[in-house]
């Protein structure tokens, strides 16, 4: 077997891998990033985000045909949803972000090694791969394997779709049962019900979209179901088989058995990290309840040279979380400590309604003494021109220093809308450092300007009865 010896092995070439892999190379070390796809980009490029957000954005421009008569513009409009259309421009965009990150990691003088990486010893990584059987020795390791979806032990399973398959389809299915209410799902549900598709969705917990802020996930609901989509909560699938019109979803809600029936079936129950098949062992590591690999706020593990950035830790399984912790391990093997705050990590859902978060929710906010407040979209010029009467900006305010503490935001342009508090809350500003901004007029930003002076004469009418009392 052939051996190479490299300062720093990286196994995975996705967000928690490739970031870090080429600031570490521009740096000077010798660095060996192994992958077992078919190009830099992890399941972000090739699964997730990017096929995901190009299928919403056709969704979208198919979806404003219907809206047209409310803009002034009549007539009959004869459009159809192609798939392989869709299918094709997403594999021409993969492409060119594939070539791009290659010459990315070729400037950086990058090794970057093709096939199945494998554990070998305390400090030695084997790799199976179209240059032959390769050991690669290593002072620092970064496991950056990302994550899989979950699939429920159910009868059927296998009868499902992934969320990846969904962007190999050659046919826009006419009906599609979605299990699992989490932000893919409803991601999922909504685009295919942009396209005309009859879609269910089937979630066991009480409410769509559980880990959001309540007001969120009850606003992204209703929008779903006065788009046509039929929500099951408190519901248990039981079994999927197949069936005349193409298969048929048991499940129980609140104690009563009942069908849906879809041409298709997603699974999109979650998902966790893949560390199966990583002998974590070799190397001192347990893995946690869940199945990934323990971390400190430097991505290091209790081997101080294993590092393991990504969805594989568990932390917050998010593109951009996984590219700062992957340049936070890095820069630990540089001698350099950079810390995150992940309170100032947003994230967003592109459902329709859209909706974005960052920093503390309501719930714990009222929990804690903070006040909340809603500003609606249909307050602001922008939004009513754009046609969106239903969204608003949430704030949860420290009430007494007006410090920002955290936003949620359902509307239009939310996951773009949400970069201007993440600002905010990653200095620890205030709504004043809002307010003494000037925004251009008129843009939808000016909602996020509009809700924090709305905030501020509320705060300002609670402190005039507090001095007065």
């Amino acid at each position: 077997m052939k051996e190479m010896e490299f300062d720093v092995v990286v196994i995975g070439g996705g967000s928690g891998g490739t970031p870090g892999a080429n600031l570490l190379a521009k740096n000077g070390l010798k660095v060996a990033l192994v992958e077992k796809g078919k190009g830099l980009g992890g399941t972000c490029l090739f699964e997730g985000c990017i096929p995901s957000k190009i299928y919403i954005e056709s969704a979208s421009r198919y979806n404003m045909l219907r809206e047209m008569e409310d803009f002034g513009i009549d007539g009959t409009f004869d459009f159809k949803v192609d798939f392989r259309k869709i299918k094709s421009r997403k594999e021409e965009i993969l492409k060119g972000r594939t070539e791009r990150a290659s010459k990315g990691a070729t400037k950086n003088h990058l090794n970057v090694f093709y096939g199945l990486a494998k554990i070998s010893g305390s400090n030695t990584v084997d790799v199976e791969g179209k240059d032959g059987d390769i050991r690669f020795k290593f002072k620092k390791l970064i496991i950056a394997t990302g994550s899989e979806g979950v699939k429920i032990p159910i009868p059927g399973n296998e009868l499902c779709l992934s969320v990846e398959d969904i962007f190999e389809l050659e046919e826009k299915p006419e009906s599609i049962v979605v299990i699992g209410g989490g932000y893919i799902g409803v991601e999922m549900a909504s685009m295919f019900r942009r396209l005309d598709t009859k879609v269910t969705i089937i979630e066991l917990l009480p409410r769509l979209l559980s880990t959001e802020d309540v007001n969120v996930s009850m606003a992204v609901a209703e929008g779903l179901q006065n788009s046509g989509i039929d929500i099951h909560v408190n519901s248990k699938v039981i079994s999927v088989e197949k069936s005349s019109s193409g298969f048929a979803v048991k499940y129980s809600e609140n104690g009563e058995e009942k069908v849906s029936y879809g041409q298709k079936v997603l699974m999109a129950a979650g998902r966790k990290p893949r560390t199966n098949g990583i002998d974590l062992g070799i190397l001192g590591i347990e893995k946690g309840k869940r199945g990934e690999i323990p971390v400190n706020d430097y991505m290091q593990t209790v081997n101080e040279n294993v590092y393991a950035p990504g969805d594989v830790n568990g932390k917050l399984m998010l593109a951009h979380a996984a590219t700062v912790e992957s340049l936070t391990a890095a820069y630990k093997i540089l001698g350099k400590d950079m810390e995150i705050n992940y309170t100032a990590i947003p994230h967003a859902i592109f459902s329709d309604p859209e909706s974005a978060s960052v920093g503390m929710d309501s719930t714990k906010g009222k929990e804690l003494g903070y006040e909340v407040f809603r500003f609606p979209y249909s307050e602001d010029a922008k939004a009513l021109i754009m046609g969106d009467k239903k969204g608003f900006v949430q704030f949860v305010v420290d009430f007494q220093n007006h410090k920002l503490m955290g936003t949620q935001i359902v509307g239009k342009e939310a996951s773009e809308l949400i970069a201007g508090p993440t600002q905010v809350i990653k200095v620890n500003g205030t709504l004043e450092d809002i307010t003494s901004c000037v925004y251009t007029h008129p843009t939808l930003s000016e909602v996020i300007l509009e809700a924090a002076e709305s905030a501020l004469s509320l705060l300002g009418k609670k402190v005039s009865k507090t001095e007065k009392v």
